[in-house]
């Protein structure tokens, strides 16, 4: 299982490339062809100007959502590329090699513009409408050079496009989990805080959270070393990514802390999901240290509370849990607490 948090799009790294391109390109096709427009227009060239401007008006829309940190593709897709290939289309009948010439940067801002999928749209549209276009309006030695420079550009585009998503996706990757243990950092903790309070205000949803501990961790690094400690720390956050679902956000807090937000869940299920984690740990094969185990402090998401106050919560559970003993879980209510230690195998199971 993958741990994933339950964010909104508005932190989406690859959105906010995408909206930042957009408005990039934008800005600086309405420079250049805003004015060409109006020149058309002052020509008497009708059709072309009307074409320019249709082309302008989409940008100037694409280029305000992309201010407001919007980014709607379908809009570049199809409205924007439409709009460019009836210009487009309107000059080769007019002179088929200047009208080529407006091929490659209309390839260039697909690349910018689109997912990588919505670019291969585009551009195999362009082709096939611009190619036969081309071999029509110019003598068939041009029309070759524009063939396959043409196609050169837009097969070079979509490979730098594919290498710079990939690394882009790798970084973030790299930036919002954490190294050791492959679980989220507490890079997106209060994101993912802040929306399942919001969610849970909207909907009524329960949700719940557990605060985990590795007990005596600190012995276990002193007496193994740390090597040892960061092998416990791997096996445990993948029991933990085992255990839970690929909806539940699991977070290593640092040190041998975790976090993890339940969606969906009441006390009841809060607990008897600790429990199982509670149970995976203490009876798990962690190769050569002794027996590990986990206190887990449990808190459901009260009406108009704020994130910060269920947190604690779910941390006084936890060094409640500690007090007590460790190897159990605490469930906070308000100085009631309940715990399970005692749970037997088939009640857990």
């Amino acid at each position: 299982m993958i741990s994933t948090p339950i964010t909104g799009n508005a932190a989406d790294p690859v959105t906010d490339f995408r909206s930042k391109a957009t408005l990039g390109v934008a800005v600086a096709a309405i420079v250049f062809m805003l004015p060409m427009g109006l020149y058309d227009l002052m020509r008497g060239e009708t059709a072309i100007g009307i074409g320019a401007m249709a082309v302008v008006f989409v940008l100037l829309a694409n280029a305000w959502m992309a201010l407001r940190g919007v980014c709607h593709q379908s809009l570049t897709l199809f409205g924007l590329f439409p709009a460019g290939m009836i210009f487009m289309t309107s000059i080769f009948h007019m002179d088929g090699i200047i009208a080529s010439l407006w091929c490659f940067p209309i390839v260039l801002a697909a690349y910018c513009m689109l997912s990588e999928r919505r670019a291969w749209l585009a551009n195999i549209t362009i082709l096939v409408i611009a190619l036969p276009m081309a071999w029509m309006t110019m003598e068939s030695t041009y029309a070759l050079r524009v063939t396959t420079s043409l196609g050169a550009v837009s097969l070079f585009s979509a490979i730098l496009v594919n290498v710079i998503d990939g690394q882009r996706h790798q970084l973030q990757k790299q930036l919002i989990l954490d190294p050791l243990t492959g679980l989220l950092n507490r890079l997106t903790y209060n994101e993912c805080m802040e929306k399942a309070v919001r969610l849970h205000r909207r909907y009524q949803q329960p949700v719940s959270l557990l605060a985990i501990d590795i007990d005596n961790f600190k012995r276990l690094n002193d007496t193994q070393g740390h090597a040892a400690g960061d092998s416990v720390l791997r096996t445990a956050g993948q029991l933990l990514r085992d255990t839970l679902r690929d909806e539940d956000a699991i977070f290593r807090m640092g040190g041998e802390e975790f976090t993890v937000v339940l969606k969906g869940a009441n006390e009841t299920a809060a607990v008897e999901t600790a429990e199982r984690l509670r149970h995976a740990v203490a009876t798990a094969d962690f190769q050569g240290a002794h027996q590990v185990t986990i206190s887990i402090g449990v808190a459901t998401l009260r009406a108009d509370e704020s994130w910060e106050r269920w947190a604690k919560r779910s941390d006084d559970s936890l060094y409640d849990a500690k007090r007590k003993g460790r190897n159990r879980v605490v469930l906070n209510r308000t100085i009631e607490t309940t715990e399970r230690s005692a749970v037997t195998l088939a009640s857990i199971t």
